[in-house]
């Protein structure tokens, strides 16, 4: 059974609602403003009810955070069963997680377009307050100014249409934070 980001347990039926209630989010968000989309309509869209939506969240914001949080919680899991990529800083590491999240590019942009750069950050830093600083021999800080440039240049990589390999990417940022 899985744990949301609220610490609420999850059976596979509740993140399937969730995930759908997400899912339909990001699809409203390719044609609407994130503010102009409804509670009415993204439920509606979902085929849950009103207070479906509100059983598991407060916002769409925290949808969107939510979703985040699951995508983030999948890589931890693909991570835990790889011993051939190494630690946060190594190369091979950075690859893995530029093709990893390169699966979700279409997320991450839709995100970026609706300035939603925060929810994108947000789930980054969770990420290393939560695995990789209890880990680490560098400061919660330095591991921020890492993941925060990190990010940076994967979004601006997907926006410039991904023309240069995840490799070329990796070996750049390897070569400033080794």
């Amino acid at each position: 059974m899985r744990i949301s980001e609220g610490g609420t347990n999850l059976t596979v039926r509740n993140q399937y609602i969730r995930m759908c209630i997400a899912k339909t989010l990001i699809q409203l968000m390719e044609t609407k403003d994130f503010d102009d989309i409804t509670i009415t309509e993204l439920v509606k869209q979902a085929s849950v009810s009103r207070m479906t939506f509100y059983k598991y969240y407060k916002s769409k914001h925290e949808v969107l955070a939510d979703y985040m949080y699951e995508i983030v919680n999948e890589y931890v899991e693909d991570i835990r069963q790889r011993n051939d990529i190494g630690k946060v800083h190594e190369l091979k590491r950075i690859c893995h997680c530029l093709e990893f999240f390169k699966g979700y590019s279409h997320l991450i942009i839709t995100l970026v377009n609706a300035n939603m750069y925060s929810v994108i950050i947000d789930a980054v830093n969770n990420y290393m307050d939560t695995y990789v600083v209890p880990e680490s021999h560098y400061s919660r800080y330095e591991l921020y100014y890492y993941a925060g440039a990190l990010c940076n240049i994967f979004i601006k990589w997907l926006e410039s249409g991904m023309e240069e390999s995840p490799e070329k990417i990796a070996e750049m940022v390897h070569g400033h934070f080794a």
